[in-house]
């Protein structure tokens, strides 16, 4: 089971750096909650696919150049598996970039995506959108 729900997290961020948004609405429940820090650009709690995708993916694709989120390691533990990576990117207007660690919790029940959470350093983020 643990196995199982770390190759569906897995499967998020190869479809992630695909641009595959057909496969990342079939990974996600329809009523997912996806939690972003408070200070992160777009952070806050969305529920839904539609609200993911319209308030969080496309506020990334329009405020970034090249936002990548690079995966390290995935743990599981009962229906939960935590992601280690690094978010990289450049900033479209002040052409800053950024590489920070983050930790992703996800929740995972029936083989969807239910819950995300994330944890991360949103200041460096957010200095790399500030022009000098």
């Amino acid at each position: 089971m643990e196995e199982k729900n770390i190759e569906i997290v897995k499967e998020l961020y190869r479809s992630f750096k695909e641009g595959n948004g057909h496969n990342i609405a079939q990974l996600l429940s329809h009523g997912v909650r996806w939690n972003q820090m408070v200070g992160f650009p777009g952070g806050g709690r969305y529920v839904g696919i539609t609200d993911v995708f319209q308030c969080v993916f496309a506020g990334l694709h329009s405020q970034w150049v090249d936002w990548q989120s690079d995966t390290v390691a995935f743990v599981a533990c009962d229906n939960t598996v935590f992601v280690k990576g690094y978010y990289s990117g450049t900033h479209k207007i002040s052409q800053k970039t950024f590489k920070v660690p983050f930790m992703g919790e996800y929740k995972i029940e029936g083989g969807m995506i239910t819950e995300f959470n994330q944890f991360t350093d949103t200041y460096l983020i957010v200095q790399a959108t500030v022009e000098n």
